[in-house]
C-alpha cells in the first residue's frame, strides 16, 4: 500500500511529468504551476481569514467590516500585485530548472 519510489524511478516520474508540461507549452506551464496557486493563496489570505476571523469571535460579517478602511484595501492590492509576480516567477523558474535538467 505505502511504498517508497527510490531514486531511479523518481527520475523517470519528473522526467514523464516534464514532457507532458513541455508539450502543452511554457506559458500554460507558468500560469498552472506558477500564478494560479499564488492567485488561490492570495484569495484565501484576502477573503477566507478575515471571514473566518469574523465568524469566531460572533461578530457579523460583511464586506464593509471586511474592508474597514483605505489601508487594508490598498494593503491587498499591494498583496495582490506579490503574489502574482511571485507565482510568474516560480513558474518561470522551474520551467527554466526542468529545461537544464531534462535537455533534450
Amino acid at each position: 500500500m505505502f511504498w517508497r519510489l527510490n531514486e531511479a524511478k523518481l527520475n523517470k516520474l519528473k522526467r514523464e511529468y516534464w514532457l507532458r508540461c513541455k508539450v502543452r507549452g511554457r506559458t500554460r506551464f507558468i500560469w498552472y504551476e506558477g500564478v494560479l496557486p499564488s492567485l488561490l493563496t492570495c484569495c484565501v489570505v484576502v477573503f477566507v481569514v478575515p471571514a473566518y476571523e469574523a465568524f469566531a469571535n460572533h461578530s457579523p460579517f460583511s464586506l464593509r467590516s471586511m474592508t474597514s478602511g483605505h489601508w487594508t484595501v490598498f494593503i491587498d492590492l499591494i498583496l495582490l500585485a506579490v503574489c502574482l509576480l511571485g507565482g510568474f516567477l516560480t513558474g518561470r523558474w522551474r520551467w527554466t530548472d526542468f529545461e537544464k535538467k531534462y535537455p533534450e
